[in-house]
C-alpha cells in the first residue's frame, strides 16, 4: 500500500496558517516599501518627444531651422548637430526655446538635397547624458512630386500627453499583479479541467486565499501608481478610487480599473471554491479571473484600437496565465507530497492540457509581436526585449517537454504518486515557474517601451496641407490647416509661449471677398498646449483664394502682438460647398458633410466641436 496522505482534512504538507500569514505580511511589507519609494516622483530619462522636421519627414524645400522638443527641461549646454549627405549642416548658434524643453538650431544656408541625420546630447540632473537622433529628407524641387512630401504628421509635442515614465515601483507592481492573477486564474481553470477534487483540499483553499489577496493588493497598487503618473498626483491623493478619474481617459486606464473590480469579484472563489464546479455558478467563478487576465491586453490601447493587436493580446495573456498559473498551482498544492488517484489524474491532466496552452501562447505571441514591431524586431528596443522574453519562453518549453516525458514514463499508468516522484516533479515545475518569473519581468520592462508600430499617446497623425511657421518671441504660436480647400477644414493651433497666463486666444479666418463669411475660433488654452478642430466639425472656407489668418490673445501683462498667416485655399476637385452668404441674410446656411456652422452672434457651439469653439461673422 503506497504511503499516501489525505490532504483534504489533515492539511499535511500544506503551509501552516502561521506561515501563510507570514507570507502575507512579507508581501504587504514589500508593497508598502515600494509605496514609500514611489511617494516622490520618479526621475525619468529625458526623451525626444517630437521634432521639426519630423523623423522621416520629406520636404520639398529646405527648412529654416531644426527644432527638437524633449520630455523635460533642456540645459544650456545641450548639443544638437546635423549631417546632410556626409557633410555638416550649416547650423548657427543652437539655443534653448522659450518653452525650456526644446532645442532650436537656425540654418544659415539652405540644406542640400538628400538625407539629413540629426543627433542630440542632453545632460541630465543625475549626471547622465541622454542621446539620440532623427532624420529627414530634402527632395529635389525640380523632380519631386508634391504628393511625396510628408508634412508634419506628428503632434508637435504639445497636443499629446507625454507617455508617463514607467517607474521601478510600477514595473514591480505589474510583475506581482500579473503573476498573482495568473496564479488565481490558473488555479481556477486547473480545478475545472483536471482536478475537481482539489476544491476540498485545505491547502488549496489557503492557496486561493493567499493569491487572491496578493492579486487584489498589487492590482490596486498598479491603479494607484498609474493615476499618479497620468495626473501628477501624489500617492496619498491617488489612494482613494474616487481620485482615479484620469484612468477613464482611455481603454488602457479603464482596463486597470476594471481589473481591480474583477479581482475583487473573484472573492466568490475564495469564499466557496466549490462554486468552480457548480454548473450555475461556474461561468461567473471562472469568468471573473479570466476577464481580469484579459484586461492586460488593453495596456497599450490609448488612442487607437487595433483589433488584431487586442485579440492576439487577449489570447496570449489567457494562454500564458493558464501555463504559468498551472505551474504554480501544480507546484504549490498538487505536488507538495505523495497523493492518491486524484493527484495522479491531476498531473496527467496538466500534461495533456499544457501542450495546447503552450502552442496557443507561442502562436498568439508571434502575432502580437508582428502587430507591435513589424519587421523591426532587431532594431527596436521593444523588439530586443521580446527576444529576451522568447529565450525565457524557449527555456520553459524545454523544461516542459522534459517534464511531460517524465510524466509519461512514471505517472501515466500509476494510480498514485509516491513522495519521491512528487518531489522530482515539483522541483522541475518550480524551475519552469522561476523562468516564468523572468519572462514576466522582461514583459513588464517591454511594456515601458514604445514599439515601432505604436504611436505615442495623443499623437496627431493628421497630414496638414498648410503648416505655418512658428512666430517665436513672447507670443510663439503655430497654425496648421488641412486640406486647405473650399469646404470644411481641420485646424490646429499650437502655443509654445507664454507658458501660462494666456487669455482670449482667438484665430480669425478672413476670406478674400466680402461675400463670404469669416470664421473665428475661440481657443480655450491658457498657456503652452495645443487644440484641434477636427475635419468633420471644421472651419468652412467659402471661397478659393488667399485667406488671412490672424491669431490674437492677451498675455499676463496685457495684449500680445498679433500673428498673421496667409493660407492659399484651393477650389478642390469635387463639387465645392457653397458657404457664401445669401442676399439679405446674416447667418450662414447649414453645411453638408456633417459640418456644423454656428449662427451669427453665437458664442457657443453644439457638443462635438471641442476643445475649439467657433463663431461665424459676415
Amino acid at each position: 500500500m503506497p504511503n499516501t496522505i489525505d490532504r483534504r482534512t489533515t492539511g499535511t504538507h500544506a503551509p501552516s496558517r502561521r506561515r501563510v500569514w507570514r507570507r502575507l505580511a512579507a508581501v504587504a511589507l514589500g508593497l508598502g516599501s515600494v509605496l514609500l519609494m514611489s511617494a516622490a516622483p520618479a526621475a525619468a530619462e529625458t526623451t525626444l518627444v517630437t521634432s521639426s522636421p519630423a523623423d522621416g519627414e520629406k520636404l520639398i524645400t529646405s527648412p529654416t531651422q531644426i527644432t527638437a522638443t524633449f520630455s523635460a527641461a533642456v540645459p544650456n549646454n545641450a548639443v544638437l548637430t546635423a549631417v546632410c549627405e556626409g557633410n555638416p549642416a550649416p547650423i548657427g548658434t543652437v539655443s534653448v526655446g522659450a518653452d525650456g524643453i526644446s532645442l532650436i538650431a537656425p540654418l544659415t544656408a539652405a540644406l542640400p538635397v538628400g538625407t539629413c541625420n540629426v543627433t542630440y546630447s542632453v545632460p541630465q540632473a543625475d549626471g547622465k547624458v541622454a542621446t539620440g537622433g532623427f532624420s529627414f529628407e530634402v527632395l529635389d524641387p525640380d523632380t519631386a512630386d508634391p504628393t511625396d512630401a510628408v508634412t508634419d504628421d506628428t503632434d508637435g509635442g504639445m497636443l499629446a500627453t507625454d507617455p508617463p515614465p514607467v517607474s521601478g515601483p510600477l514595473g514591480l507592481a505589474r510583475v506581482v499583479a500579473y503573476a498573482s492573477l495568473a496564479a488565481l486564474f490558473g488555479a481556477a481553470a486547473f480545478m475545472v479541467m483536471a482536478w475537481p477534487e482539489g476544491v476540498d483540499y485545505i491547502n488549496v483553499r489557503r492557496y486561493l486565499r493567499t493569491v487572491w489577496v496578493i492579486a487584489l493588493v498589487s492590482n490596486y497598487f498598479v491603479a494607484v501608481l498609474r493615476t499618479c503618473l497620468l495626473s501628477g498626483k501624489s500617492v496619498t491623493a491617488a489612494i482613494s478610487p474616487f481620485g482615479w478619474g484620469d484612468l477613464f481617459d482611455n481603454a488602457s486606464g479603464i482596463s486597470a480599473f476594471a481589473r481591480v473590480v474583477f479581482v475583487a469579484g473573484a472573492f466568490i472563489i475564495v469564499a466557496r471554491p466549490e462554486r468552480l464546479l457548480d454548473p450555475q455558478s461556474q461561468p461567473l467563478a471562472v469568468g471573473l479571473p479570466a476577464a481580469a487576465m484579459a484586461t492586460f491586453a488593453f495596456t497599450r490601447t490609448v488612442d487607437e484600437f487595433s483589433l488584431l493587436g487586442v485579440a492576439s493580446g487577449i489570447v496570449h495573456t489567457l494562454s500564458i496565465g493558464l501555463w504559468f498559473g498551472g505551474l504554480l498551482v501544480l507546484g504549490q498544492t498538487v505536488l507538495v507530497g505523495p497523493g492518491e488517484e486524484d493527484v495522479a489524474q491531476a498531473v496527467r491532466g496538466y500534461a495533456r492540457w499544457i501542450r495546447v496552452f503552450v502552442m496557443v501562447a507561442v502562436i498568439s505571441g508571434l502575432i502580437s509581436l508582428y502587430s507591435l514591431d513589424g519587421g523591426s524586431v532587431l532594431t527596436s528596443r521593444h523588439g530586443r526585449l521580446i527576444i529576451f522574453k522568447a529565450i525565457g519562453v524557449a527555456g520553459m518549453v524545454y523544461l516542459g517537454v522534459a517534464l511531460r516525458q517524465y510524466i509519461a514514463r512514471n505517472v501515466a499508468k500509476r494510480r498514485d504518486i509516491t513522495g519521491r516522484t512528487a518531489g522530482k516533479l515539483r522541483r522541475a515545475v518550480l524551475a519552469e515557474a522561476a523562468i516564468g518569473v523572468f519572462v514576466l519581468v522582461v514583459t513588464s520592462w517591454a511594456v515601458a517601451t514604445l514599439p515601432p508600430n505604436v504611436d505615442p499617446p495623443g499623437t496627431d497623425k493628421t497630414n496638414y496641407a498648410f503648416v505655418g511657421e512658428r512666430s517665436g518671441g513672447a507670443f510663439d504660436v503655430q497654425v496648421k490647416v488641412t486640406p486647405a480647400v473650399v469646404g470644411a477644414n481641420a485646424v490646429r493651433i499650437d502655443v509654445f509661449s507664454p507658458e501660462e497666463g494666456l487669455t482670449d486666444l482667438t484665430v480669425q479666418f478672413n476670406p478674400p471677398t466680402n461675400t463670404t463669411a469669416s470664421v473665428t475660433l475661440n481657443v480655450p488654452l491658457d498657456g503652452v498646449g495645443a487644440a484641434r478642430l477636427p475635419m468633420k466639425e471644421g472651419v468652412p472656407f467659402g471661397a478659393p483664394g488667399l485667406w488671412t489668418v490672424i491669431v490674437t490673445a492677451n498675455g499676463p501683462e496685457g495684449p500680445l502682438p498679433s500673428v498673421t498667416y496667409t493660407v492659399s485655399v484651393m477650389s478642390g476637385s469635387g463639387e465645392p460647398t457653397d458657404t457664401t452668404l445669401p442676399a439679405g441674410s446674416t447667418t450662414l446656411p447649414a453645411q453638408t458633410g456633417g459640418t456644423v456652422v454656428v449662427p451669427l452672434g453665437s458664442t457657443t457651439v453644439p457638443a462635438g466641436i471641442q476643445p475649439v469653439t467657433a463663431s461665424v461673422a459676415p
